[in-house]
């Protein structure tokens, strides 16, 4: 059995499944490790996990996927985003997933919209039609957190509300959820091999897709988040990491 935490084996499932449905690349540093060795930044001889990083085809509806594996002593983050192009109205995927001592869990899974719920309604039932049966299955058993989640409205603003989200749990709730979370990985891979996301001004969408990613990942509207970033690692590594996540690859 895996010595792997728990965490780290989700998201590592989620990936696989990725990489057997796309043409992906990854990009690995000169010693063929992962694209980024994290290192804590009162010790630099201490690690603090690692970014891998793939990038599609030139032409492909995806851009480039991302996974941070972020230790602090005992506690686990990671953090898997997979984006469309830039110039298109591909959307983007999160899923995260953190585990914490004795037996704490918080996760969460969402596609980043791409355009306007008003001017695309037709984008908004292609993209997000599937998701309501996954998204129901979980948010509707009283048993997980993620019927109760809080969300950061701040933040929520710039996802979707098809997101699911946790509040603090455990280990069996995310494994009990896990088929929904794959149903929403299942259906943006399908709407990956679709020809449905060309824009009438790609470089107008370029524009919007680099504002909203900078707003998305602003220290500001996470600053919890980011300062623990900052923190484990330092500004530097934290700073590379969010440009990586905000810089489309092609």
């Amino acid at each position: 059995m895996s010595e792997a935490p728990f965490s780290l084996q989700f998201i590592e499932g989620l990936i696989s499944q990725s990489l057997t449905a796309c043409d992906w690349t990854e990009q690995l540093a000169a010693d063929r490790g992962p694209y980024m060795q994290l290192h804590q930044a009162e010790n630099k001889d201490a690690t603090a996990g690692y970014v891998r990083y793939w990038i599609a085809p030139s032409g492909d509806n995806l851009d480039r996927m991302i996974h941070l594996r972020l230790i602090a002593g005992p506690v686990e983050t990671q953090l898997l985003f997979i984006m469309g192009r830039a110039d298109s109205s591909m959307p983007h995927f999160h899923a995260q997933a953190v585990q914490f001592p004795p037996a704490g869990f918080v996760y969460n899974v969402d596609f980043i919209p791409r355009l306007d719920p008003v001017d695309y309604p037709e984008w908004f039932d292609l993209v997000f039609g599937p998701l309501r049966r996954p998204y129901k299955k979980a948010t509707s058993d009283r048993d997980n957190s993620c019927a109760q989640a809080p969300a950061n409205p701040a933040l929520a603003v710039y996802m979707s509300p098809w997101g699911i989200a946790s509040s603090q749990t455990d280990q069996d709730e995310l494994e009990r959820v896990t088929p929904c979370i794959v149903a929403y990985l299942e259906q943006y891979i399908a709407l990956a091999s679709q020809n449905s996301w060309s824009v009438t001004d790609p470089v107008a969408q370029c524009e919007r897709d680099r504002r909203h990613l900078e707003r998305f990942f602003a220290d500001d509207l996470d600053p919890r988040a980011w300062n623990g970033v900052y923190r484990i690692v330092g500004d530097e590594a934290g700073l590379a990491i969010k440009a990586l996540m905000q810089t489309p690859a092609k």
